[in-house]
């Protein structure tokens, strides 16, 4: 693995750094916005300030009046009011929307079946939150295309600037890059989940401070979906991970601009935390019941959806068409520091999802973000050492604190064996004494540390093993240095889309239909059920789940379940009717079964002593 010099951190260094690992971007084709410049963009937007209590917020700034330096000021002057940039002041529609799509600024792009690779009850919950855009604050479906013109006539289209920042903490060099795009068009552009003004993205690369002081790349974290923790970040030396040179690629979602590490197609959720219970439930029973579903994604409960990472369309970096402008920031940088508030319009949004992001350094509410404040705490590195060298230095010190509490066990169990030995020396003096007086023989030692030192002893020999067991591994490790997998830190695995997932035309079409389907189904059936509500029910979930079981080429195994559900149900029901109309007959065919199955266990029992 190259190692670098680690230099002075001079303002030349951190450049030289930073361009040496300044990663790769590759975008799906169809992508229309690309990293741009901070300042083109606020130059083309207005800044509102939102007033509580007030339906109409207040422009504090008219577009094409704004600099970066007039954002800081204003930033600070209202620090603790709701800001927030509006890039698009009004939305394309009718005949200027057609226009601008005859334009053919919007490259083509062919989507997948995202609902085909998700079951019927994750279409649900799709249809439901889909309908609940109606009552959301959401970007107009016409802000992508008057975005797009303003991106492409006036915001250098060709430039792309990433802004750096350089943090040393903890061993590590955290080499930060941070990417901003005009527009997050996932919804409007390749059917995901949300829109929304103005897109931040990062990639921080850590590099591991070695014992002579070079520095060797170690982890590397993109920002992404569905992701949190350990799962941000891989190993240098990750299979998944791909370079050109030095410099990881990253494969940019459409429209999102989340990075993943392998190319594809993603299946993933906008998680719902008050339905992820319910549906793992759901999930377990399904599972047993239909067999069909148990090598389905286990997605979270939520909206589904397709993330494409393809890498098919224009690239940025080392060896693309594109190439990369670093620009250093840090916790100077005015704009960084002073301006709180959003990088886009402001809808209000509870869900979040329709909402502009806030800068790099801030969240939403105003906070800092871990990812700035704090890298490698953020990344999960605190428990992490730098390099390979580290952790022979860490475990030898580990090694001489083991020596040394295993000495200072070995005495605490000498002395509480000799107390307690003692006190029982003592206990059968007194008890020998009393028998001979004719006294209460019961007695024993009041101290009651009798109880207590065996409890004590027994801790203590318990730690003993344990530091023992692992004094005994590190010394192991001295001629067998521990390798870890690359992959053992990871919780999830993200992982695309294989390539025999269900793309089947009727799957497809049917998974776009079925929430469409049952909907209709469920209101004939109040209407007017053919044979009662529940049956008439029943019988339509019984219709969908066997459509769904056929579309994915397993009926037969459907019908094999449903014959034995069926054949339980009726058993249990004829135990009910038995125990109902008879229950004296039901109770003594309980205690048979309960004597029958004690007699077996306790003759297996029987014959292991044996």
């Amino acid at each position: 693995m190259a190692e670098t010099p680690a230099g002075p951190g001079t303002r030349e260094g951190d450049l030289a750094l930073l361009r040496a690992y300044e990663p790769v971007i590759r975008y799906t084709a169809g992508e229309l916005f690309l990293p741009t410049a901070v300042s083109a963009y606020v130059g083309q937007a207005s800044l509102w300030r939102r007033r509580p209590g007030e339906r109409r917020d207040e422009c504090l700034v008219q577009a094409g009046e704004l600099t970066l330096e007039r954002l800081a000021a204003v930033g600070e002057r209202f620090a603790g009011d709701g800001l927030y940039l509006r890039l698009v002041d009004r939305p394309m529609r009718g005949a200027e929307y057609r226009r601008w799509r005859r334009e053919g600024t919007q490259p083509s792009f062919r989507p997948s079946s995202r609902f085909a690779a998700v079951g019927l009850f994750a279409r649900l919950v799709d249809a439901g939150l889909r309908l609940s855009i109606l009552l959301r604050g959401t970007v107009p479906g016409g802000t992508r295309a008057a975005a797009h013109r303003l991106y492409v006539t006036h915001m250098q289209a060709n430039d792309h600037p990433y802004y750096a920042r350089v943090s040393r903490d903890g061993g590590y060099v955290a080499l930060q890059y941070w990417y901003f795009y005009p527009m997050n068009d996932w919804r409007s552009t390749f059917i995901g989940v949300n829109d929304h003004e103005a897109d931040w993205e990062q990639v921080t690369i850590f590099l591991g401070v070695t014992l002579s002081g070079s520095l060797r790349p170690a982890w590397v974290a993109f920002s992404a979906h569905d992701e949190v923790g350990d799962d941000l970040r891989r190993r240098w030396d990750d299979p998944d991970m791909e370079f050109v040179g030095t410099h990881p690629v990253v494969y940019a979602g459409a429209g999102s601009h989340a990075g993943a590490y392998l190319p594809g197609e993603y299946v993933t959720t906008v998680a719902l935390a008050w339905l992820n219970r319910v549906a793992a439930a759901l999930r377990r029973v399904a599972r047993t019941l239909l067999p069909w579903t148990r090598d389905m994604p286990a997605t979270t409960a939520g909206i589904p959806f397709i993330d494409y990472h393809r890498g098919d369309g224009l690239g940025i970096g080392v060896g693309e068409r594109r190439v990369w402008h670093p620009v250093l920031v840090d916790d100077n940088t005015p704009w960084i520091r002073d301006y709180r508030g959003l990088w886009g319009l402001d809808t209000r949004d509870h869900f979040g999802g329709e909402r502009a992001p806030a800068g790099p350094r801030y969240e939403r509410d105003g906070a800092v973000r871990p990812g700035w404040a704090n890298p490698v705490a953020w990344a999960g590195l605190d428990e992490e050492y730098p390099t390979v060298e580290h952790g022979a230095v860490l475990r030898e010190s580990r090694a001489s604190w083991l020596e040394r509490r295993l000495a200072e066990l070995a005495v605490e169990i000498d002395v509480h064996r000799q107390t307690s030995r003692e006190l029982r020396a003592s206990d059968r003096a007194r008890a020998a004494y009393a028998s001979r007086a004719g006294a209460d023989k019961t007695r024993r030692d009041k101290t009651g540390y009798g109880r207590d030192g065996r409890e004590t002893i027994a801790r203590l020999h318990t730690e003993q093993t344990a530091r023992r067991e692992e004094l005994d591994a590190i010394v192991r490790a001295r001629t067998q240095p521990p390798i870890e997998a690359p992959h053992a830190h990871l919780r999830r695995r993200a992982l695309p889309l294989t390539a025999d997932a269900p793309r089947q035309r009727f799957l497809a079409i049917w998974s776009a239909a079925s929430v469409s389907v049952m909907l209709a189904g469920v209101a004939l059936v109040v209407i007017s059920p053919p044979i009662g509500v529940l049956w008439s029910f029943a019988g339509l979930m019984a219709l969908m789940l066997a459509i769904e079981a056929a579309a994915r080429g397993r009926l037969v195994r459907f019908a094999a379940t449903m014959a034995a559900a069926g054949a339980a149900v009726f058993a249990v029901l004829g135990a009910v009717e038995v125990v109902v109309r008879n229950w004296r007959a039901g109770a003594a065919a309980v205690l048979m079964l309960a004597s029958c199955v004690l007699l077996v266990g306790n003759l297996r029992a029987w014959m292991t002593i044996r």
